[in-house]
């Protein structure tokens, strides 16, 4: 064996010993989670608080008969007395609907223009 081989092949085992350690060294830092220097410190907590005044109903539709009254809620039908994502349904009139939450009361309206009477049908 030639000096200049062995040489040659120190100077590749040193470059591939090299070589695997950066690649080692990346993965490690590919998976680990940076934090971004322009997120404002309290994120997370804006973020529980904005979950938690997001709750809402939205009244698509309300059927009043002389038999029953329904309202339909987050696409659910509900009567006069039944409870909805912790809100219980108060009343039901041709246009809204009465709900109490936590001791609050909530009105929800529809359009007028989606309001239908027996007059109009005839």
């Amino acid at each position: 064996m030639r000096l200049g081989s062995v040489f040659n092949f120190k100077q590749q085992l040193i470059a591939a010993t090299h070589i695997v350690a950066l690649l080692l060294m990346t993965s490690q830092f590919a998976h680990a989670q940076l934090d971004d220097p322009t997120r404002p410190a309290n994120i997370a907590s804006a973020r529980s608080s904005a979950t938690a005044v997001t709750l809402s109903w939205d009244l698509s539709s309300i059927l009043v008969s002389p038999q029953r009254r329904v309202a339909i809620i987050n696409g659910k039908t509900m009567k006069s007395g039944e409870t909805l994502a912790g809100a219980k349904v108060l009343m039901i009139n041709e246009t809204s609907v009465k709900l109490k939450y936590r001791g609050e009361i909530i009105l929800l309206k529809l359009f007028p223009h989606s309001v239908k009477t027996a007059r109009d049908t005839q």
